[in-house]
């Protein structure tokens, strides 16, 4: 069988390098570059299905030492390439969450936008949490479905949103790919289950997905004041709530208790 995700790199470089993507990859910057403060120190990071290394390069650049891990060999040559362009060094492992071929444990390991490709359940989560070293963080991101029930509704009125407000799984445009819809509230209960307790959660595209002018996001004055406004949205009750997509950095507490989350 082919990989619609490893065909559809073309589409996917195009989507990170339109003004929406490179908001994305800022805010995601940003709310990583606390957790790595928070650490404290040269971090290990696992990016469990980072693809070209988008996340990674920063970390890298920042001084953590980096692994990609991506069942993809075109994705993770993208991210060889970004590295070596940025002046870094990543490490790249072929493979994925049903047979993870690293060993030991990590200050910081990311998961973004692969669970809800996955079945559900909390098996992946387990396997995740077990990479994580006690102290350490664990951050997840997937696509917020109460997010596309407005964006259908700005853009297209209120028949499409009703219409996605009830569907039960949603659709990657730029993947071609159905995948099922997580809210922020289930991935949090899921996480608990694996003994990992969240400590933050952000949004991400926030004001960009209610704007439906993405022309005027083109222009480079506009982008650098709408990028502004998305950076103090993301860790802000309740814009949080309606980003795009949805983020939570959760703990391996270090102790038998857990604290209750900070949202």
């Amino acid at each position: 069988m082919t990989d619609p995700f490893e065909e559809r790199l073309a589409e996917w470089k195009a989507w990170a390098e339109a003004p929406w993507g490179r908001i994305r990859f800022a805010v995601v910057g940003e709310t990583l570059r606390r957790q790595t403060d928070w650490l404290g120190r040269r971090l290990r990071v696992l990016d469990v299905g980072g693809g070209d290394g988008r996340d990674a390069v920063p970390l890298a650049v920042a001084g953590h030492d980096v692994t990609v891990l991506d069942p993809a060999p075109g994705w993770l040559a993208e991210a060889r390439s970004r590295a070596a362009e940025a002046g870094v060094e990543l490490t790249t492992l072929e493979g994925g969450l049903d047979d993870l071929p690293v060993t030991g444990t990590f200050d910081l390991v990311l998961c973004h936008f692969v669970l809800h490709y996955r079945p559900a359940g909390t098996a992946d989560l387990a396997r995740l949490a077990a990479l994580v070293r006690p102290g350490g963080r664990l951050s997840v991101m997937a696509p917020n479905p109460a997010a596309m029930v407005l964006m259908r509704l700005t853009r297209s009125g209120p028949e499409a949103a009703l219409r996605e407000l009830v569907a039960e799984a949603q659709h990657s445009v730029t993947f071609d790919h159905t995948a099922r819809k997580i809210t922020a509230e289930e991935m949090a209960s899921d996480l608990e289950q694996v003994g990992l307790a969240v400590v933050d959660r952000y949004g991400t595209r926030i004001a960009n997905d209610l704007l439906t002018d993405d022309e005027a996001k083109r222009d480079p004055a506009y982008f650098d004041r709408l990028l502004e406004l998305e950076l103090a949205l993301c860790d802000r009750e309740p814009f949080l709530r309606v980003g795009g997509m949805w983020q939570l950095v959760a703990e391996r507490r270090t102790d038998a208790g857990t604290a209750p989350p900070r949202w």
